[in-house]
């Protein structure tokens, strides 16, 4: 079966030798070629292909880009399409500052007309980037002969251009036809969670927790199951539908420290009949288990000295008896599945490391740059609780308010009520101390227009979101040295790594602000490193557990 896809290009470029040190990506033209005055003009383009299914075939790729202007109409003027073999984004390219690339190449040839498309067949290159999706930092195109022939074309970037006009990939694929199944029965999935919506069913809560939930029903949504989410409820039990998938509120918790007793026995008594169940928490576990089922552990939430129970013998035993009777273990960090090992080897349940993500797509450096103004800017992008590092950090801010006044401390996590007025105030109070809020569509705005992020945890911490967002928006990252922190910042390559005081935290701050190559340097890291968290590989990765537990589930039905 035969598809057409086009695709447009996420970023794009080009350098002019004659300015070593100029950037225009924010050109209408591209120029490319060989300039009479020896100029080298050479052209950089990215492309995306989430849009590709895994079982397709590309049988064809066409790089089309639109000539306005070709100054050799009596000649075949020659390219090459070079793939590029590191990150890069628009705003760093520079004729002096080039993303290296791929000594193969494909032939792109211009034909002595203008005002129409010139082509390449690429087909061979993004083959190689469906397989093997790191490898597609995108392509360079340059002249065969950057030495003697002159070859200048201009061509349409994707600024301002539409429709046939914009630069684009058009791509042939085969696709498999659709197998019969064995059997129509929609699978069905159970999940369990300790809310979603407020116990009354009327909002929803969405943190960071909340917000993993919806990403994973709205993906087995899209796998074809049926997908239903269990909570508690305050008084009367209600059904809900979200983005597809439904939510019941099914009564009391019956919450005993940390352990959700009464949910768990209302949800083992409602679901038999679901095809595979799912354990938002480990601490849903107890006392009864599905056979051939999934908990996810969002990080270790007992290393802190906060409730007398964590750690006694009871609440191990509720732990352990859970996790023991769990198929598979899907946790966010390594710090989880290693902690088990070391404390009881004996749980033999399969584990799975998936970390959080960020959606690369929403999620980049911004393309214009952000406007100087002399400030630095540090932003905390976490609740305004203690564990998430936000009294220290608001003393820190305080001290360097007079102190430092080119530094401006930006805070935009909510919080209790009393913790929110005392961040008004002292925004109030100190021009460089910001407090104000972003919406969650809007939260890649507060990344792009800072210059370091602070993610300094004390305790309770997976793979976090703001963090991972916070690399993929090119920036420098100060993070705890705490739970699966450790998993996403390499100390001094994407990020500071710190024991959380306010010496060390004031310290570290002031060394990135002081050192704008330093910053330029770990933020270009940074990015590199968020690549290997996109919410493309999150999902692939929960593919292959669901789709391992319902064959499972299958073979139990026959």
């Amino acid at each position: 079966m035969k598809k057409s896809l086009t695709l447009y290009p996420t970023a794009d470029t080009f350098t002019d030798s004659s300015i070593p040190d100029g950037n225009f990506c924010r050109d209408d033209f591209y120029f490319l070629g060989y300039f009479r005055y020896k100029i080298i003009y050479r052209v950089f383009l990215q492309f995306r292909l989430d849009q590709i299914p895994q079982n397709a075939f590309i049988s064809k790729a066409v790089l089309k880009l639109y000539c306005t202007r070709n100054d050799e109409l009596k000649q075949q003027n020659l390219f090459e399409v070079h793939p590029i073999t590191e990150p890069w984004n628009n705003i760093d390219i520079t004729d002096s500052h080039q993303p290296n690339c791929d000594k193969q190449y494909v032939p792109l040839e211009a034909g002595c007309s203008v005002f129409e498309p010139v082509c390449a067949d690429v087909t061979s290159i993004v083959r190689i980037w469906q397989k093997h999706p790191e490898a597609n930092y995108g392509l360079m195109l340059k002249a065969a002969d950057e030495t003697q022939n002159d070859s200048l074309l201009a061509l349409l970037s994707s600024r301002k251009t539409y429709g046939e006009q914009r630069p684009r990939l058009e791509i042939t694929l085969d696709l498999p036809e659709p197998v019969k199944a064995e059997s129509n029965r929609t699978k069905k999935i159970a999940i369990v969670t300790p809310q979603f919506l407020e116990w009354d069913g009327k909002r929803c809560i969405f943190g960071g927790g909340e917000r993993y939930l919806a990403e994973l029903a709205e993906l087995l949504v899209s796998m074809g199951c049926q997908t239903d989410v269990f909570q508690p409820s305050s008084e009367q039990q209600w059904k809900k539908e979200y983005h597809g998938f439904t939510i019941y509120g099914i009564g009391d918790a019956g919450f005993d420290e940390d352990f959700f007793l009464t949910l768990n026995q209302r949800f083992c008594e409602l679901t038999g009949s679901y095809d595979l169940h799912i354990y938002l928490s480990m601490d849903l576990t107890y006392p009864y288990v599905f056979p051939n089922s999934i908990c996810i552990s969002h990080g270790i939430w007992w290393d802190s000295p906060e409730r007398p129970w964590w750690r006694s013998e009871k609440w191990y035993s509720r732990l352990f008896t859970g996790l023991s009777q769990t198929d598979t273990l899907v946790s966010v960090d390594t710090n989880t599945i290693n902690w088990l090992k070391a404390v009881n080897p004996e749980i033999d349940c399969k584990k799975v490391y998936i970390p959080n993500y960020a959606d690369l797509s929403i999620f980049k450096p911004e393309e214009t740059g952000r406007q100087e103004d002399g400030k630095i800017r540090v932003l905390y992008p976490r609740r305004l609780v203690a564990g998430r590092g936000w009294s220290v950090t608001k003393e820190i801010a305080e001290e360097l308010a007079d102190e430092r006044p080119d530094i401006v401390f930006s805070f935009v996590g909510r919080g209790l009520e009393q913790s929110e007025l005392q961040m008004r105030i002292l925004a109030q109070k100190y021009p460089n101390i910001e407090y104000c809020w972003y919406r969650m569509e809007d939260m890649h705005l507060a990344y792009q227009n800072t210059d370091i992020v602070l993610i300094p945890s004390y305790y309770t911490e997976g793979t976090s979101f703001s963090l991972i967002e916070a690399m993929a928006c090119g920036k420098p990252v100060i993070a705890g040295l705490v739970g699966g922190l450790t998993d996403l910042v390499i100390n001094g390559f994407n990020g500071l790594l710190i024991q959380v005081s306010k010496d060390t935290l004031k310290e570290a701050v002031l060394c990135l602000a002081d050192n704008a190559k330093l910053r330029e340097e770990m933020g270009r890291h940074a990015q590199e490193v968020a690549q290997c968290f996109s919410k493309r590989l999150w999902e692939q990765r929960w593919k292959q557990v669901i789709e391992s537990h319902l064959c499972v589930s299958k073979k139990n039905i026959t």
